[in-house]
């Protein structure tokens, strides 16, 4: 068998090999197989605003029930002020990143409204 018939046969392999090297990250990448870093990151960032974003409106609902103030009664956009009070009351026990205070702020809020 000479170099040029071994060439032959194998050419099919070698351009499926090239080929699915070059198509392998683009399907990856388009199907959300893999995942970049900064992907991660904004990920544990929108986790951990949910998370005290939770904590913020339970605070929330524990002091109206101890106020005896019904959540009914700040639900809509005429009650943000009492609601934005609410929620900066219900703020003052959890230490909340600096970077994320605006984002579990306005998110308890919205959890409210």
């Amino acid at each position: 068998m000479s170099f040029s018939q071994t060439f032959e046969k194998a050419k099919p392999y070698m351009v499926g090999f090239v080929l699915g090297l070059v198509a392998a990250p683009i399907i990856a990448f388009n199907a959300g197989w893999v995942s970049t870093t900064s992907a991660r990151a904004e990920a544990v960032k929108t986790a951990r605003v949910e998370t005290l974003a939770g904590i913020c409106s339970a605070n929330a609902g524990r002091i109206a029930t101890a106020s005896s103030t019904d959540l009914a009664t700040i639900k809509g956009y005429e009650n943000r002020a009492k609601r934005d009070e609410l929620v900066a009351a219900a703020m003052v026990d959890i230490e909340v990143p600096a970077d994320l205070l605006s984002k579990v702020t306005f998110d308890c809020g919205r959890t409210l409204s």
